[in-house]
């Protein structure tokens, strides 16, 4: 104990434990205060009951001994506050010369263990300078990698740690995991290992309890975690790999083929969020996970039921095992059926050279176009962003699509960019320069169109288009189907000659494909409207005509829509019908003739209105 400390005991003026503090507190020593931070005990008054004490910042401030005793926290000479107080440049220069050292001596100074967020608060702004600080901490990140004894988190909320340079870093990181009780904190200190992989002599070997871990952990967890279950295994997997593709799992592992299979009906619930990267091990488990071909149709569901995100992968694991005539069937059958997503259409497109090549068509154009139309009735352009932009930026699809063998189609496909109302105008005008460059001979048609001279296509309500693909959807998903199950009973009753129930059910089938193919022409050749804007001049598609019978004077209204609006009892008709036609072009007060059961009757328009204001 200080000589005048005892003093002050033996005077009855300070307690014998105080007096021990304030022995350690004599000049010379650093200190760390709460609220004014580090200092360094400049001298002793005890005649006036404080310590003076030079804080950063605030030289020569004094504290009463008693406070000073009770607040005061000693620092150790080498501790960074210790040095930032005593000798600011040496570490200025650290920082610059050698970052490496400076974090050590953070770590050391923080017992080994410090948040990212206490780093920066030791070091800026006085070692490094606020406006410096970010870059400074980038740079000092890459020189720490070939620290080992330094262990820098992925994630900011994690923190920096300092390894015992005694232990290998490699059973301290083996020792983590193992430790780690749930799934979440398991995968954190996986990826570490993946990351510092070549941080283990004989990592096989090393991380052999790990992935006996895994297995175990898994077994038991999968049913309330299969997210993160999946997860582990995945990335098990795929550190194994990367020490020794020829490696194999400990005796007795739990394969994800286990997991895929136990799991088939919630393994799609589990995917949303999981690393791409991981996408491709998981599919190419499914083999395994259901022999005997079983493994195609169930992979092929995952495409649907994940909304196209892992088509590429599934893609590449059914072309590895002969079975990408399966994905093309699957393909086909969904751009007829017009139910592929975004997704699958913009990697069918992309990958209209490789493994989608034999889905590419004119008809997949006119899909392309569905899919953003309704999008557009759905509530704007928006979801179809992506695809839009796909149009745009692949230079060659449309010249591509334009090469297509079915020339009504293609025709078709021309007039629906000519006249849609979804692509702006720019868009729009690109796109049929990529046209005319890949097909000259076909402006003559753009021009016919663009001048009114063509009118193949069909102008329709958005409400009536969707009707119309209802009925195209409930064709091709119930009816024919139904009838080809019919077919196939049929065909099991034995001799087909005298077989009247399959020739009815044949007779069937070919209405059934007339119909499906009669309304997907009709659905390719239509363009959506809804009537808004309409000029009302002269009577025209979306106006209401008022018009009175020359011989009698009554008054008579017709409403005027789009070619499957027709409701003769509300006195709708389409601009196609007779009717119509005698109507179009007329302005009030202008005659026409109409027709009738017998013949033609005059009447004259005597007003004319928009059918929708878009009010």
């Amino acid at each position: 104990m200080n000589s005048e400390a005892q003093q002050l005991v033996a005077a009855g003026k300070l307690a014998a434990t105080d007096a021990e503090k304030l022995s350690k507190l004599e000049p010379g020593t650093y200190v760390l205060h709460k609220s004014w931070g580090v200092g360094r005990i400049a001298e002793w008054d005890l005649m006036g009951d404080r310590l003076l004490i030079d804080f950063e910042g605030k030289p020569g401030h004094g504290l009463k001994l008693g406070f000073a005793i009770s607040s005061l926290e000693v620092l150790p000479a080498d501790h960074l506050l210790s040095i930032r107080l005593s000798d600011l440049e040496s570490l200025k220069k650290l920082a610059k010369d050698d970052p490496t050292a400076l974090v050590e001596l953070a770590l050391r100074s923080s017992g080994g263990k410090m948040s990212l967020d206490q780093l920066e608060g030791l070091l800026r702004p006085r070692i490094v300078a606020e406006a410096d600080y970010k870059k400074w901490w980038e740079s000092a990140k890459r020189t720490l990698k070939t620290a080992r004894h330094i262990v820098v988190p992925s994630k900011r909320q994690d923190p920096l740690v300092l390894r015992d340079s005694a232990e290998k870093p490699g059973a301290v990181m083996v020792r983590d995991f193992l430790a780690k009780r749930d799934l979440k904190g398991k995968l954190g200190v996986l990826a570490l290992i993946q990351k510092d992989l070549d941080l283990f002599e004989s990592a096989l070997e090393e991380l052999t309890p790990v992935f006996q871990d895994i297995s175990d952990t898994v077994r038991k967890a999968w049913k309330l975690h299969l997210k993160e279950s999946l997860q582990l295994l995945l990335t098990r997997d795929e550190l194994l790999d990367n020490i020794n593709k020829e490696a194999s799992l400990p005796l007795g592992s739990f394969k994800i083929s286990d997991l895929v299979c136990e799991a088939r009906q919630q393994i799609t619930d589990s995917l949303s969020g999981l690393p791409a990267a991981l996408y491709g091990r998981l599919y190419r488990a499914f083999p395994a996970a259901f022999p005997d071909r079983g493994w195609v149709s169930e992979v092929l569901s995952h495409i649907a039921r994940t909304g196209g995100r892992a088509v590429a992968e599934i893609a590449t694991v059914l072309d590895a095992n002969g079975e990408l005539d399966a994905l093309a069937e699957y393909l086909k059958k969904a751009v007829r059926n017009r139910t592929l997503t975004q997704d699958l259409l913009i990697w069918t497109c992309k990958e209209r050279d490789g493994l989608a090549k034999s889905v590419f068509s004119i008809d997949l154009a006119h899909a392309v176009l569905d899919t953003i139309e309704d999008d557009h009735v759905s509530g704007g352009p928006k979801r179809t962003g992506r695809l839009v932009e796909v149009l745009s930026s692949e230079k060659a699809l449309i010249g591509e699509w334009a090469q297509d063998k079915d020339e009504e189609m293609v025709q078709l496909f021309i007039k629906r960019l000519l006249t849609s109302t979804v692509l702006d105008e720019l868009t729009r005008r690109s796109l049929m320069a990529r046209v005319i460059k890949a097909r000259p001979e076909l402006e003559k048609i753009m021009e016919d169109q663009a001048s009114g001279r063509e009118d193949n296509f069909l102008i329709v309500s958005w409400d009536s288009m969707e009707k119309k693909k209802a009925e195209l959807h409930e064709l091709v998903t119930v009816k024919i189907p139904h009838n080809h199950q019919e077919i196939q009973i049929a065909k099991e009753e034995g001799d087909l000659r005298e077989n009247g129930g399959y020739k009815a059910a044949r007779d069937q089938q070919a209405v059934l494909n007339r119909m499906r193919d009669e309304l997907e022409r009709d659905i390719n050749r239509a363009r959506g409207t809804d009537f808004v804007n309409v000029s009302t001049g002269v009577v025209g598609m979306g106006t209401i005509v008022d018009y009175a019978d020359e011989s009698t004077g009554k008054t008579e209204t017709l409403t005027i829509l789009g070619a499957w609006d027709s409701d003769i009892e509300n006195n709708v008709v389409s601009y196609l019908s007779e009717l119509a036609k005698s109507l179009l072009g007329r302005a009030v007060g202008e005659e026409a003739e109409i027709p009738t059961d017998t013949g033609t009757r005059k009447v004259k328009v005597t007003a004319i209105r928009a059918f929708n204001t878009g009010a």
